[in-house]
């Protein structure tokens, strides 16, 4: 008669650019503190943006100037305004060198004092539609990183061989595309019941309610939590570099699945929110979302897998879910 989803929810994320990973800058605090909560990582893409030097201007503490890319139509461009304060002892800005894709600030001795990458600068452009560009990216790879809470997804990237795959084949394939990584932190998973008084022929009493009782206490490891997302968002967005659980994702088979059918659980639904960062995520497999549901069902039996047909939420953009049974 009860029957029992786990549903794994996304909260916090950092984008960053593959450069500004490989780099040797320094996090600020709060940054540094969800980098090392977020165990979930995506390798996204989308077009390379750079200033256009020619109407480029700063007056008044306001920089003012063109972006500029590239899609299947040819160069795009896009105006952008912005404040822009002198800080830190700063006295001037410039555009960097060709391919003019930073502003950088300068003190009285001509240092570097801070910079600011055009990539940064198109993300800021919020009063776009979804379907710009500038707030589309592209899932290229799922991955996970876990070492008992001590690295962070960022620690293990910057010496990851896919990564590295990725950013040459992009350079040589796609150089006017740009490489990005969106590291995410998952809460701990809900329980999600639902109970069918209707059916008489359901299994009901003192053995269901065991049931129900064994489902409510499940302990799910950090570890296990984790491997579920990445298995999930692998199986659902279906990225181009990812191989293992691409097809065979549900399956009794997987070892990651086996607490789930150890509590009789019907269904697992991971979800995936950009709607904060104001951009949405896409592969060639779904459709642009601000919020996608990743949505399996666990059981063969066709009566318990109508039981979670789980709905998104309607927006502006599609919303995909698709449901994979086991195999």
């Amino acid at each position: 008669m009860t029957e029992f989803a786990v549903n794994l929810i996304s909260s916090r994320f950092l984008l960053t650019s593959a450069s500004q990973l490989m780099s040797d800058g320094e996090m600020l605090p709060n940054e540094l503190e969800i980098s090392k909560n977020c165990h979930i990582y995506m390798v996204v893409t989308r077009p390379a943006v750079h200033f256009d030097p020619s109407d480029f201007s700063y007056a008044d503490g306001v920089i003012s100037g063109s972006l500029v890319y590239r899609n299947d139509d040819g160069e795009q461009r896009h105006q952008f305004s912005s404040p822009f304060e002198l800080t830190d002892g700063a006295i001037r800005l410039d555009l960097s060198p060709y391919p003019y894709n930073e502003i950088r600030t300068y003190d009285s001795e001509g240092s570097i004092v801070r910079w600011m990458p055009a990539n940064a600068i198109s993300v800021y452009q919020t009063q776009l539609s979804y379907e710009h560009a500038f707030r589309k990216l592209k899932v290229l790879y799922v991955g996970q990183s876990y070492a008992g809470g001590h690295s962070s997804a960022f620690d293990r990237l910057r010496k990851h061989d896919t990564l590295q795959k990725i950013l040459a084949t992009t350079a040589y394939e796609s150089p006017s595309s740009e490489i990005l990584v969106l590291t995410v932190e998952y809460v701990p998973p809900r329980i999600i019941s639902m109970m069918n008084g209707m059916d008489k022929s359901l299994i009901r009493g003192e053995r269901d309610e065991k049931r129900f009782t064994k489902a409510l206490d499940a302990n799910f490891s950090k570890k296990l939590q984790i491997s579920l997302v990445e298995a999930a968002l692998i199986r659902y967005f279906q990225p181009k570099y990812n191989t293992v659980y691409k097809k065979k994702f549900p399956s009794r088979d997987l070892k990651v699945l086996q607490e789930c059918y150890q509590y009789d659980f019907s269904s697992l639904a991971v979800e995936f929110d950009t709607s904060e960062l104001q951009m949405v995520t896409y592969s060639d497999a779904v459709a642009p979302s601000d919020h996608h549901i990743a949505n399996f069902m666990l059981t063969d039996d066709a009566a318990r897998m109508q039981f979670f047909a789980m709905r998104s939420r309607p927006g502006d953009v599609d919303i995909t879910t698709p449901i994979a049974t086991s195999k």
